[in-house]
């Protein structure tokens, strides 16, 4: 009996953990999806300082965040959205508009991508 209890708590642990990283990782990729998304709003407003301060913090926060998101998910998707960050404001720096906006769709289809992994499908357990 101790053996099914202590079976049926590990597999209680093993679906919570699975339960947390699916809603982080899913509710980080779209707070980030939103803010590249409220930054390319600016720039069509004509506001460049305002979308460079949001896409400073943004990078900000999310090489302060990559550490725990390291645990969570393979470190080459992290690591491209990072640099697609860094691009972005790089780009924003030098008002090259048409890279910032490849860059933009880049980090957007890499935060996706992160959140479509996280789906309970065949080939994501596989």
């Amino acid at each position: 009996m101790k053996r099914i209890l202590i079976a049926v708590a590990l597999a209680a642990a093993v679906l919570g953990t699975a339960v947390f990283e699916f809603f982080y990782v899913g509710g980080r990729a779209d707070s980030y999806t939103a803010r590249i998304t409220q930054i390319d709003a600016f720039l069509k407003q004509g506001d460049a300082a305002n979308a460079l301060d949001v896409c400073r913090a943004v990078e900000r926060d999310w090489d302060d965040e990559t550490g725990k998101i390291y645990t969570l998910l393979i470190h080459d998707y992290a690591d491209n959205i990072g640099y697609s960050l860094s691009k972005m404001r790089v780009h924003l720096e030098q008002g090259n508009l048409d890279m910032y906006y490849a860059e933009s769709t880049a980090a957007k289809k890499g935060l996706a991508s992160i959140k479509g992994s996280e789906y309970p499908k065949f080939e994501n357990i596989l």
